[in-house]
């Protein structure tokens, strides 16, 4: 199969017909489009268990999936898209030339001309997650079994390389310009390809996992979600989009798409910029201009034992960007009266015996 439209059935309408007909309410300045509910699927008797994925057809239709199934979602409605699959699908995502790619099991797999899942090659662990860039494709580890989850990004032609590893699963994978944003945890993240720099962008309470990041490139603004709510992050500040629902994020068409598999769901909320600009409230976390800086020091540190990110990924932090620590006695004892463990002092410690033994500025992995 070389695109999607291929077999898509011509009895749905365009993606942006749903958006025009769809049930819709106001809230303050947000409008919210309720473009699937578990009523609409009852009344047709689907009664499938959709996987945690999401995607947009070069037709503007949604892609939804089961472990076996596609199915696509119009104005027409929703209809099973081919015939059931063997394997188990976890995750897929379309290419830059609109191409389906799924992850079936272990494999990264297209569909062929009759239709059927077709693999390319083995990928280096089960179940992981896929997203799509500019040019490329990443894979990403989400097995929370992994002592270490890997993010590899996957050019023309099947090769693919690792960039870089963490301690916890990787949720949710975009790009933003030349930057590559993801969720892991209670965080989200930015990593530099050019030179391997990891930021704290944003962290919720411990208990919150972040499940899902998209991003609007027209205004610069990212969206992420948990289960139960969806925030936006832009210009170093946090609110909260709603506090009434969360799931899978997509930005398209000027509206945010939410999609929750488990409550059977999907809502597209309209109106954010305007939201965002009259917001009163916003609700503050890590996404303060001293967790970003250049260069880490002892602060920097303390602050993001304060928004409770694990030691895993604060030492990643520590050991992917520049660092300028105060190592002596009296900071350390300080250093751990402020709740910093020490096991990330002591990869404080190791940071700048690198810096003093290679003579650089940055400490490496």
């Amino acid at each position: 199969m070389r695109t999607i439209s291929k077999i898509i059935p011509t009895t749905f309408f365009a993606f942006c017909m749903l958006v025009t007909h769809g049930m819709s309410f106001k809230s303050d300045s947000l409008r919210f489009e309720v473009l699937m509910s578990s009523k609409m699927l009852n009344d047709i008797q689907i009664n499938a268990r959709f996987i945690n994925s999401l995607g947009i057809t070069s037709n503007r239709l949604i892609l939804l999936s089961t472990t076996n199934q596609f199915y696509l979602l119009g104005w027409g409605g929703i209809e099973p898209l081919g015939k059931k699959l063997g394997g188990n699908i976890g995750s897929y995502s379309f290419t830059p030339d609109s191409l389906l790619m799924t992850i079936r099991n272990n494999e990264l797999c297209s569909f062929d001309s009759l239709g059927n899942l077709s693999k390319l090659f083995t990928l280096p662990s089960e179940a992981m997650g896929i997203s799509t860039g500019k040019y490329v494709m990443y894979v990403y580890d989400r097995n929370k079994d992994k002592q270490k989850n890997s993010l590899y990004v996957i050019a023309k032609g099947g090769k693919y390389a690792k960039l870089f590893e963490v301690q916890k699963p990787i949720n949710s994978v975009v790009e933003m310009n030349n930057l590559i944003l993801f969720s892991t945890e209670n965080a989200v993240f930015s990593f530099n390809p050019k030179n391997n720099k990891l930021k704290a962008l944003a962290a919720l309470p411990k208990d919150k996992e972040i499940i899902s990041i998209a991003m609007d490139t027209s205004s610069k603004t990212i969206y992420f979600s948990t289960a139960s709510m969806v925030y936006a992050l832009k210009d170093s500040s946090v609110v909260i989009i709603t506090d009434q629902f969360g799931g899978v994020l997509r930005y398209f068409d000027d509206g945010l798409i939410v999609f929750n598999p488990e409550k059977k769901f999907l809502i597209r909320i309209v109106g954010l910029e305007e939201n965002l600009v009259s917001k009163k409230q916003a609700m503050k976390v890590t996404a303060d201009k001293k967790q970003t800086v250049d260069t880490l020091t002892n602060a920097t540190i303390i602050d993001l034992v304060k928004t409770k990110l694990s030691d895993d990924l604060i030492i990643n932090i520590i050991n992917s960007s520049r660092v300028n620590f105060n190592v002596s006695v009296d900071s350390m004892i300080f250093l751990s009266n402020q709740n910093v463990s020490s096991v990330v002092i002591m990869a404080m410690k190791n940071a700048m015996k690198r810096k003093t033994s290679d003579g650089s500025n940055v400490s490496n992995h």
